[in-house]
C-alpha cells in the first residue's frame, strides 16, 4: 500500500498545467517604457520586437503576435528590423508551471503515507 501513496505521490508532482505565452508590450520611442507583461492566450505563439525608425524617429513595437518572421527593412520613410522569440518574457510557445493543486494533492498523499506508516 505505501508503494501505491509513493506512485501517487511522484505522479502528482509531474503534473503541470499549460500556460499561454507571456510578452512584454508597448510602443514607445525607447526600451524604458516596454515593462507591461502580457498573456498572449492560446492562438499567440511568439513575441515580436520591431525596432525602427519612421521619419527619423526611433521607435520600439512589442507585442504578441501568431507568426513571426524575422527580418529588416529600409525605405525612403523609415527602417525597421523584427526580431521574434517564442520564451516568456523574452521580447512561447506555451510552457509548464507547476500548479498549487498538485501540490496539495502531493502533500495530502505525503500526510497519508506518514500517517499510515505511524499505525
Amino acid at each position: 500500500m505505501a508503494a501505491l501513496y509513493i506512485s501517487l505521490l511522484l505522479a502528482a508532482l509531474c503534473i503541470g498545467t499549460a500556460v499561454p505565452l507571456r510578452c512584454y508590450t508597448c510602443t514607445g520611442a525607447t526600451n524604458a517604457n516596454c515593462l507591461t507583461q502580457t498573456d498572449c492566450g492560446s492562438t499567440n505563439t511568439s513575441c515580436a520586437t520591431v525596432v525602427g525608425s519612421v521619419l527619423g524617429q526611433p521607435i520600439i513595437i512589442k507585442s504578441c503576435t501568431l507568426n513571426c518572421t524575422p527580418r529588416s527593412s529600409s525605405s525612403a520613410r523609415g527602417t525597421s528590423t523584427i526580431s521574434c522569440c517564442n520564451t516568456d518574457l523574452c521580447n512561447g510557445a506555451t510552457g509548464v508551471k507547476y500548479t498549487y493543486p498538485a501540490l496539495g494533492l502531493s502533500l495530502g498523499f505525503l500526510l497519508v503515507l506518514l500517517r499510515g506508516s505511524a499505525l
